[in-house]
């Protein structure tokens, strides 16, 4: 991205906006909530093909746009509990991993109790490999 864009990103996402009649305004900073990137940080596999990054949805925020978002059999989009992401030497949005090299930095296959119970991100469609980690099978 040039230095122009990433100015524009910023001017749009600090200059102030009507808020909608309902009186909900329209989130600055998506940080913590969105991936900066979805590829994967050790191999480049791209977990979440159908997403914007942080970045983009931000500037679709900001410029009124839709942000699409589309989970099918090519991503690789989970949440495991908080130890097993410690384990991989991974912080808190420090980025994503692709299942298999997860289970290369813990050393291991992941199990279905790997995987945060409820959260709604283990309930979206994905990659055989990632199905499979999550139902237990071999």
């Amino acid at each position: 991205m040039t230095d122009d864009i990433l100015e524009r990103i910023g001017e749009l996402l600090t200059t102030p906006k009507p808020k909608p009649e309902s009186g909900r305004g329209l989130p600055r900073s998506l940080k913590g909530l969105i991936s900066e990137s979805h590829l994967c940080i050790d191999c480049g596999f791209n977990t979440n093909p159908g997403c914007d990054t942080r970045v983009e949805a931000e500037l679709a925020f900001a410029t009124g746009k839709d942000v699409p978002q589309h989970y099918g059999p090519e991503s690789e989009v989970y949440i495991v509990r908080t130890h097993i992401w410690e384990a991989a030497g991974m912080e808190p949005y420090g980025g994503c991993l692709c299942i298999g090299c997860l289970e290369k930095r813990i050393g291991r296959r992941l199990k279905p109790k790997d995987f945060q119970r409820d959260h709604p991100f283990n309930a979206l469609p994905g990659t055989p490999r990632l199905l499979s980690r999550r139902r237990g099978e071999r």
